[in-house]
């Protein structure tokens, strides 16, 4: 099972798009029937307060605790579903500057973009079941303009961020990746940013390529594999196998059990593999 929880804010408009979601259906073409939660409103009136502490009308409440390390977060929503969470770093926030690989001129996502693995922690209830919380999961905080268009964007956009964790709650190695499908082939990707904490150490990347799997009939992924290099030049071999998958339309995430070359297992998620302007062109899956 997998959560997701995102305020976006227009402060233009001083409003926010408040979105929350829990996926567990491993039905690839189960759509938004097969969703067990999900919470979006637009046009929330955003809070006239600091955002290191706020609380929208959509039932979310967000706290920084101790700056860039530690963030209580609650969310009272509806259908007996609330989130009590606190996410402790794992490592200091990155810049998308701090961790171009060789290929970062690959990136079609170049406006600000900071990344954080984080320690999540707590309880959640989901349509009355109640789960306990503890495990790792990236953060992310982005700004610039987002021109009104289909990839938020206002230009053809790749962007897909995908993540691994290993060992009890995560915190034995993590790889994270943010990648672009190559444009002739979207089997492929390219790592243009990306990091591993290794026993509580951040490593940058210095290269790395993505090899992806689709279902013979559709656009979603069935495998994923990451060869990644690291910046002492040590090599580390990833495989993933999608468990279930949130499909809101032509974007889909899903949450991945990983393998490493020793065999051992860790779990993390793919997003948003597929870019939308080559999939309209070739008009059907990658074979």
């Amino acid at each position: 099972m997998r959560g997701h929880l995102r305020s976006a804010f227009r402060t233009n408009m001083q409003v926010a798009e408040s979105l929350v979601f829990v996926f567990d259906n491993p039905d690839p073409t189960g759509g938004m029937i097969g969703v067990r939660y999900h919470d979006l409103r637009s046009h929330v009136p955003m809070p006239a307060t600091n955002l290191d502490r706020y609380a929208l009308e959509s039932g979310t409440r967000v706290e920084m605790l101790d700056p860039l390390k530690r963030w209580q977060l609650r969310y009272d929503g509806g259908a007996d579903t609330a989130f009590d969470l606190v996410y402790e770093a794992m490592m200091p926030p990155v810049f998308t500057t701090e961790t171009g690989t060789a290929e970062s001129r690959q990136a079609t996502i170049r406006h600000g973009h900071i990344d954080q693995m984080m320690r999540v922690t707590g309880e959640v209830r989901v349509r009355g079941e109640t789960l306990a919380v503890d495990f790792a999961s990236p953060r992310d905080h982005s700004w610039s303009p987002r021109p009104e268009s289909s990839s938020g964007y206002g230009y053809p956009m790749s962007g897909n961020f995908d993540w691994g964790s290993f060992g009890p709650a995560g915190q034995d190695l993590t790889f994270f990746v943010q990648t672009r499908n190559d444009w002739s082939d979207l089997r492929k990707g390219h790592v243009h940013n990306g990091f591993l904490i290794d026993g509580g150490e951040l490593l940058r990347l210095k290269a790395g390529e993505g090899r992806y799997s689709y279902a013979p009939d559709d656009w979603y992924l069935t495998a994923l594999e990451y060869e990644l290099e690291d910046e002492r030049g040590r090599t580390h071999r990833f495989w993933g196998t999608p468990k279930s998958f949130f499909r809101p339309g032509v974007g889909v995430l899903a949450v991945v059990e990983w393998r490493d070359a020793e065999s051992e297992v860790g779990f993390g998620e793919y997003n948003w593999h597929g870019d939308l302007y080559e999939l309209q062109r070739i008009g059907r899956p990658p074979s």
